[in-house]
């Protein structure tokens, strides 16, 4: 078995088309300690990937290096969000998002991505699920006020403006 240098592993994560060579590129990254999130993210970015090796590599790249999980699972998102079909590839990027947030509960950033993943027209990702994930990080996050705000808009565009009222009141006795 060949060993590859951090270089060829980047390069190999860039170029590679079979999920074979790049799982073995993968391997030899892991083994090598490379936690340089930049190396993964030519990975990730490897159109030739299918969401669910996108996801297998994630997990196994949070399990050996847990300190990278946040920023794995955030440019993660992102790569979901760009895939087709447009609908389970919103749910994929909202999952990510979700789990960026288990990594650092402080971070406005997943919340806030999330808000704007929101498809009005496909109604994906499910504005109720957008809205449960916006509450359970407001006990969390370093600056609550966006997230509240978020909130009124949200139940506002529902049509319950008792609860949009109500967050826009926090929203304001927190500035």
């Amino acid at each position: 078995m060949r060993e590859f240098s951090a270089d060829e592993i980047k390069r190999q994560f860039r170029n590679g088309q079979d999920f074979n060579d790049l799982f073995e590129a993968f391997r030899e990254a892991i083994e090598h300690n490379i936690s340089d999130v930049d190396v993964y993210r030519e990975l990730f970015s490897n159109s030739s990937l299918k969401p669910e090796e996108l996801l297998f590599f994630a997990k196994k790249i949070e399990r050996g290096f847990p300190h990278m999980g946040f920023d794995v699972y955030m440019w993660l998102s992102k790569v979901m969000e760009s895939k087709t079909p447009h609908s389970d590839s919103l749910e994929l990027s909202f999952l990510c998002l979700k789990k960026a947030s288990e990594f650092d509960r402080k971070s406005l950033d997943p919340f806030l991505s999330a808000c704007t993943l929101f498809d009005p027209d496909l109604k994906i990702p499910d504005m109720e699920n957008v809205i449960s994930f916006l509450k359970e990080g407001l006990p969390f996050v370093d600056d609550p006020v966006p997230l509240y705000k978020q909130l009124s808009v949200f139940y506002s565009s529902m049509g319950n403006e008792e609860m949009s009222a109500y967050f826009d009141r926090k929203a304001q006795s927190s500035s």
